[in-house]
């Protein structure tokens, strides 16, 4: 009995729109931030020469427009980098989106074949690390290789970008400080935690985690059978109980 398969042809139906989408992200929005300092530099510039067209040498010290020119092209330079950060964040978050919704879509079909019913809105409601569990059970190696890291630091940090405080904000900046560069920690007993508006996402942090995504999938036997299982993750039995009584329940609701 097979209990997970991915074979070639899946495995680049899976592959092809997530290689696309990183693709474009990069080429039509990402790159797009590629030269803001000279920008900001432009800026500062056209900003300089139009306050020279007022500018009265008996009234007017030329430092000020110097000053005043450079603070237009900082704050320039500045919010383009927040909007930069932004749009690589929702990018990350995007991608992470759409690999999760693709595992799941397959998990549900795969272990459908060889547990009730109940497995398919299991799958659909548990966490990202209960989903690599039920991998790791039919006999995949997932936690212990490198790519597992990034992918575990994207879910976290996609759960910071869109819910701001809480436990992933909190493992993120304990696991993975990397991706709050802004903060410097206390030297205290009391160690401070970083605001979840400092995370930030670098265009080569979001390319090593779509790299990592698509390591993920290569990753993936073709197939693994019954003799390939390992320990059933313990929390499995009381959540298919859970899932098993929320089928039943709406069943007796049909007319």
């Amino acid at each position: 009995m097979n209990t997970f398969w991915l074979d070639k042809l899946d495995r680049r139906v899976i592959l092809e729109p997530h290689e696309f989408y990183v693709s474009q992200a990069k080429q039509r929005l990402l790159s797009q931030f590629n030269d803001i300092s000279r920008e900001a530099d432009e800026v500062e510039q056209r900003h300089y020469e139009k306050l020279g067209q007022f500018f009265d040498p008996d009234r007017d010290d030329e430092a000020d427009s110097y000053e005043a020119a450079y603070q237009k092209g900082i704050s320039h330079y500045i919010e383009l980098d927040e909007m930069r950060n932004t749009v690589t964040l929702a990018m990350t978050a995007s991608v992470f989106h759409q690999f999760d919704k693709t595992l799941r879509e397959k998990m549900a079909r795969e272990f459908r074949h060889w547990q009730p019913a109940a497995v398919d809105p299991l799958i659909w409601n548990i966490d990202f690390p209960e989903l690599v569990d039920l991998l790791e059970w039919t006999g995949i190696d997932i936690k212990t290789k490198p790519f597992y890291e990034k992918i575990e630091a994207c879910q976290l940090l996609v759960n910071v970008f869109k819910h701001g405080k809480g436990r992933s904000h909190t493992e993120l900046a304990g696991k993975y400080p990397q991706y709050y560069p802004q903060h410097t920690p206390s030297t205290g007993k009391r160690q401070s935690l970083p605001r979840p508006e400092q995370l930030k996402v670098s265009e080569a942090q979001f390319t090593d985690i779509a790299d990592a995504i698509r390591e993920f999938w290569l990753n993936i036997p073709e197939f693994r059978d019954e003799s390939d299982l390992r320990d059933q993750p313990e929390w499995f039995d009381k959540e298919m109980k859970r899932f098993d009584r929320y089928l039943n329940k709406n069943a007796t609701k049909k007319p």
